[in-house]
């Protein structure tokens, strides 16, 4: 099955609403406190953030995709990986920029 872009957005507004479902690496924490972003702008990233990159499978069989929005007057971008399994899908934050 390959995640089409249409798919993988309404994946990330699902995720949105349930933030249990997003989890941040190291990395995107570790980014995240340098860069000052916050996670309400991440969230802001999930709902109405632009696929800018993919979806395309990583190594792992999981799909990423980079999201970038205008939030709080500056544009971030987020690296993102859906998990999709029989368990319920989540999401990972592998890394989070202002360009």
């Amino acid at each position: 099955m390959c995640l089409t872009s249409a798919e993988a957005k309404l994946k990330l507004r699902e995720f949105a609403t349930d933030t249990s479902k997003i989890k941040l690496s190291k990395h995107a924490r570790e980014r995240m406190k340098e860069r000052n972003i916050s996670f309400k702008q991440i969230i802001c990233c999930f709902e109405h953030g632009d696929i800018t990159e993919g979806p395309y499978m990583n190594i792992r069989g999981d799909y990423q995709l980079n999201l970038s929005v205008r939030t709080a007057g500056e544009y971030i971008t987020t690296a993102v990986v859906i998990k999709m399994n029989e368990n319920g899908d989540s999401s990972i934050v592998v890394t989070t920029f202002k360009e």
